[in-house]
């Protein structure tokens, strides 16, 4: 499920470049309900060793977005929209509660007024499913380095670990939701309009994290496409990574 959140702002609103962590503190701060809000931040989940809070969300989209390279910030003209996606209806719907209810949001400097929400349900309904990213697809391993330390590794969507990767996390996430194996034979990821300028670096706090935007095709069981769709593409997802939608 789909919750779009529309903003208004009297002018062009600046915004940090790196401003993922304010939209997930923005999140947490609109899930008014305690239980759900402390259970999702501090524990989420668990399946094996991983930890799942089971939603995503989109860049903050606006009419247009511009880098001010002076004032090291992005400026974008409203209205603004905001998505965020879930399998799990009651998170989606203490969100909008919320939203309606506090009216207002301040990312950084910005004050933004909420206008609307909004909400959609797409469905996958056969095998193939093409899909644009909303924010960067993650895919990583922790790998050892020869000096005996670890390391993050990213995978481009063009190398040939990328699908299994993205399809061992999909299918944990279907475990959850659905409370069944995923049927993961025959599923496949493919770059479908993707190029350099889609690889993003950016910064999660401290830590750098390098994902993808463009459209993939996505084939497999239709439960999990679903999943990508409701949960996420790839990892880290709660910390605003692998948001997608159907491709108009």
């Amino acid at each position: 499920m789909q919750l779009t959140i529309f903003f208004t702002a009297p002018g062009p609103v600046a915004v940090p470049v790196q401003y993922g962590h304010l939209l997930q503190g923005i999140i947490y701060q609109h899930m008014e309900n305690p239980v759900l809000r402390t259970y999702l931040h501090e524990h989420g989940f668990a399946l094996e060793k991983r930890r799942f809070k089971l939603f995503t969300f989109s860049r903050l989209m606006g009419r247009t977005v511009i880098y001010d390279r002076a004032a090291g910030r992005l400026v974008l003209t409203p209205p603004l929209r905001l998505v965020i996606c879930s399998p799990i209806p009651f998170i989606l719907q203490e969100l909008g509660t919320g939203f309606l209810r506090q009216g207002q949001v301040r990312l950084g400097e910005a004050r933004l007024e909420v206008k609307e929400i909004a909400t959609a349900a797409p469905r996958v309904m056969q095998g193939i499913l093409r899909v644009q990213m909303l924010s960067p697809l993650v895919v990583y391993s922790t790998l050892s380095g020869g000096d005996g330390r670890t390391y993050t590794y990213y995978y481009s969507p063009f190398e040939p670990r990328f699908t299994e990767l993205v399809a061992n996390n999909l299918a944990k996430k279907h475990l959850l939701v659905y409370g069944r194996p995923a049927r993961v034979n025959g599923f496949a990821i493919r770059p479908a309009r993707v190029d350099d300028r889609d690889l993003k670096v950016t910064y999660y706090k401290e830590t750098v994290v390098k994902g993808w935007m463009g459209q993939y095709e996505l084939r497999g069981d239709p439960d999990l496409l679903q999943v990508a769709l409701d949960a996420g593409l790839g990892a880290k997802n709660s910390q605003g990574y692998g948001c997608c939608t159907p491709a108009e």
